[in-house]
């Protein structure tokens, strides 16, 4: 039986990922902790504070062995912003990938914002809804 479709608004990657994401994954549910790791490296280093962040959101989840292996290779192989919003055209879900990605790091310093500014580009997400996000952390 073949994997069910990828949810409305999202799309295949456009590079296929180093460790093939677990068997019954959506492809919604890698994208987005895709999208946490990545934010954390945004200022090219992962700080434990922010390493945290990213392993609290996904806790209270009930992984498998295999979904831990594969969480713990992206924690260092972040995608490209270019690989995160491919295809994403739903915006719910762009919404809800930039406020995981906020969620994720402390917003303190100019790359990371530069970082933020462009998700927020790519995903369409206007100024207003951009610091409306960032204002409920």
């Amino acid at each position: 039986m073949s994997p069910p479709p990828p949810p409305p608004g999202v799309r295949p990657f456009a590079s296929t990922p180093a460790l093939t994401p677990p068997s019954g994954s959506s492809e919604l549910a890698v994208r987005l902790i895709q999208v946490m790791v990545a934010a954390a490296h945004a200022d090219g280093t992962v700080d434990a504070q922010e390493e945290r962040a990213v392993l609290d959101r996904l806790r209270g989840a009930e992984l498998t062995q295999e979904e831990k292996m594969f969480l713990l290779n992206e924690m260092h192989q972040p995608k490209s912003l270019d690989e995160l919003t491919a295809g994403i055209s739903d915006p719910s879900v762009a919404k809800t990938m930039y406020m995981l990605a906020v969620a994720a790091i402390e917003i303190d310093t100019e790359t990371e914002r530069a970082w933020l500014n462009e998700l927020a580009g790519q995903l369409g997400i206007s100024r207003e809804i951009q610091t409306f996000i960032e204002e409920q952390r």
